[in-house]
């Protein structure tokens, strides 16, 4: 039986799980173009991220707020290179957690945190609205942060008359080399890639800062609208919208294996 991907070309700028998620095509029978586009790097600057450690264990903080799984992750493992790992945790136990989405809860019960608030909706706005009846006047509140600042969500929390302790665990720079995603952008505009998927906002952002350099942004816009555009995310759906695209495939649920099968449904069997 044909597969329903036979003769289909995806593209996946993945970074993390770059492998697993074009096994994911490749067993409905796509040719997977990988390019994975970017990584999450420490920041630079360890103090500030240290003494963030330090103002959970010492139960400097009432509320924690955790918008993504690898941020999580960094910080336990900055408060394990420490040698605080198991007071970081258990200073977790006794503050009110906050996450944006199902990743930073998978990370933290990994760690056997419990998480209190979950949002209906994995975004910004969604952890504001879930906070909305909460009282906050004077509460302190730990704010994770990634790749760059949140002043929508820390402008919220102030109102609410909360003292608000951002922190940058991790900063965002290029993975690939600039002749892979030069490969990667001359297939979509000579029209060899039939899907791209994307999973993350910054993945969208850092392709058409690479296209920009190139003097290429708005052919690729132009050929994108041509292509079978795959999301996961509503974070992802407007980074996407601020290019003027809007996907085609948006699974239920905000999981890679979603995200491929609906792309195979999409197409059927043949």
């Amino acid at each position: 039986m044909r597969r329903p991907l036979e003769n289909i070309e995806v593209a996946i700028v993945e970074h993390r799980f770059t492998k697993e998620f074009s096994a994911l095509f490749e067993r409905f029978g796509a040719k997977v173009h990988a390019c994975p586009l970017l990584e999450e790097r420490p920041v630079e600057n360890r103090g500030e991220l240290q003494e963030f450690v330090r103002n959970v264990v010492s139960g400097d903080l009432d509320v924690m707020i955790f918008l993504t799984g690898v941020g999580a992750r960094f910080l336990a493992a900055e408060a394990e290179s420490m040698g605080l790992k198991e007071d970081f945790l258990k200073g977790l136990g006794k503050l009110t957690v906050v996450v944006r989405g199902p990743k930073p809860v998978a990370a933290l019960r990994q760690f056997g945190v419990r998480v209190d608030v979950i949002p209906e909706n994995p975004t910004t706005e969604g952890v504001i609205e879930a906070l909305r009846s909460r009282d906050l006047q004077g509460r302190r509140v730990g704010v994770q942060l990634y790749g760059t600042p949140n002043p929508q969500l820390v402008s919220a929390l102030e109102e609410k008359g909360a003292k608000v302790t951002p922190v940058q665990v991790y900063a965002y720079g290029a993975a690939a080399d600039s002749s892979e995603v030069k490969v990667l952008i001359g297939r979509i505009l000579d029209g060899q890639i039939q899907v791209m998927a994307f999973t993350s906002a910054p993945q969208v952002r850092m392709l058409f800062d690479f296209a920009s350099q190139m003097g290429l942004a708005e052919g690729l816009a132009k050929a994108l609208r041509s292509v079978l555009i795959a999301s996961i995310g509503e974070v992802t759906n407007r980074a996407l919208e601020e290019r003027g695209l809007t996907p085609k495939i948006v699974p239920a649920q905000s999981k890679m294996g979603a995200l491929a099968q609906a792309v195979a449904d999409h197409f059927g069997p043949a």
